[in-house]
């Protein structure tokens, strides 16, 4: 065999091995040919409720669609629960195929090379077309980057939305949500009735007070300072936190039971007038609600900068561990969980936001249309916004130690800029130290 020929039979064998097929992706390298090879997929997750209810109805229906991919899930409890199995399953060198991954903890992952990057995947030959990248949601796609390359992948999306009790509203003489924080301060005082227990609010939970911090202009970091350095306690952060203190004060708002989901709890009791969440928590409050009282979705007040509403939820990920006709397989079923047909199911079932722009179209041409309230937060998708924190690898400490500042303040056991000092103090000790 002549060295030409040789080279010829080498590259050929070298495509083949990538799963044969032709062409260039957009990375420059070979194209990933269609999966040839029958693979199981085990997917770990932290969906619960109608939630899990959804994934498992669209995982069988894959699984039936097809007989290369078969996907078994794994419920893993909560989102922390979900990070510390992953990272016990790392440490053993036994991951599982796929994960939902928060963006903080993906960069956790990534620390030690454990993921797999999709790019391969997506550029297949039976990966996504051009019209699919256009079509899915910029903010997604550029969220599900890690270090710029796509480790991730958007699955489950939300932003946060003011559900009101309309009932206590009209009896208050209030005609519409508040439109700004002003607006809701002023409300929470009508609202409130020390007598019967009932306030206008509750403290907010962090991802709220970090939307609200972006509102009024602020910032969580000082991105010209190297190291990076916690930059919320600043007099923007004061003035947002003060916000909350003086209606705790005047018995407006209070503080959050320690029971789990207490703020959900009492606005389901009619305890609370007002209740910040994301728009998927309507799955939970809405049956044991029923005919009480009525209620409706808001979009999340403004600031003196207008509204910056935090994207929050899990994209998925794949692990590099696996092999590559299994990474391969496990995103062919993300790109059947996101097509436009499944997203739309998927919004309409768990209210988690549609992936993809013809998704959205389609439930506002009817689903929307006829319950408006969960449009609210997935019409923040074509109004620019959307932000996303700047994700770094010890989020979750960062977020623990701010939350306890904060719920100081709330409690009143601290001034707020004195507690906002503390835990920038604590925020700029774990950046330093990683």
């Amino acid at each position: 065999m002549n060295l030409k020929k040789s080279i010829a039979v080498l590259s050929l064998a070298l495509v083949l091995a990538c799963g044969g097929g032709g062409g260039n992706n957009s990375s420059g390298g070979p194209q990933v040919g269609a999966l040839s090879k029958k693979v199981e997929v085990t997917f770990w997750h932290a969906l619960s409720g109608n939630l899990q209810t959804g994934l498992q109805a669209l995982t069988d229906q894959y699984n039936s669609s097809q007989d290369k991919v078969h996907v078994t899930l794994v419920a893993k409890g909560a989102y922390s629960d979900l990070r510390q199995a992953v990272l016990t399953s790392l440490a053993a060198g036994s991951p599982p195929d796929m994960a939902q991954c928060i963006e903080n903890h993906a960069t956790k992952y990534q620390q030690s090379n454990a993921l797999a990057d999709l790019t391969p995947y997506i550029n297949a030959a039976d990966g996504l077309s051009s019209a699919d990248k256009s079509d899915i949601f910029p903010v997604m796609l550029n969220d599900a980057k890690v270090a710029g390359k796509y480790y991730t992948f958007p699955l489950n999306k939300s932003t946060t939305v003011l559900y009101y009790n309309q009932d206590m509203f009209t009896a208050a003489g209030i005609s519409s949500p508040p439109a700004t924080w002003e607006d809701f301060f002023t409300d929470a005082h009508k609202l409130a009735q020390p007598a019967n227990g009932v306030v206008g609010a509750e403290a907010p939970p962090i991802d709220t007070w970090i939307s609200m911090l972006y509102e009024y202009g602020g910032k969580l970091y000082d991105s010209t300072s190297s190291p990076k350095k916690a930059a919320f306690n600043d007099a923007t952060g004061v003035k947002i936190t003060k916000l909350w203190q003086d209606a705790i004060k005047a018995g407006d708002a209070r503080p959050v039971g320690s029971a789990a989901f207490a703020d959900q709890v009492d606005f389901q009791n009619a305890k609370t007038a007002m209740y910040i969440s994301t728009q998927v928590s309507y799955q939970f409050i809405v049956k044991p609600i029923g005919t009480k009282f009525k209620f409706a979705e808001a979009p999340l007040p403004a600031g003196s900068s207008g509204t910056k509403d935090e994207m929050f939820g899990a994209n998925v990920c794949m692990f590099s561990k696996s092999s590559q006709d299994v990474q391969h397989g496990a995103f062919l079923y993300v790109k059947y969980l996101t097509n436009q047909e499944n997203t739309t199911t998927w919004a309409k079932t768990t209210s988690y936001l549609p992936l993809r722009q013809s998704a959205l179209k389609t439930l506002q041409g009817d689903f929307y249309s006829t319950n408006p309230s969960q449009g609210v937060g997935a019409g923040m998708l074509t109004k620019g916004q959307l932000f996303v924190v700047p994700f770094t690898a010890t989020f979750d400490d960062q977020r623990t130690d701010m939350s306890t500042e904060l719920n100081n303040v709330w409690l009143l056991t601290k001034d707020p800029k004195a507690a906002l000092d503390s835990a920038a103090n604590k925020v700029n000790d774990i950046l330093t130290t990683g």
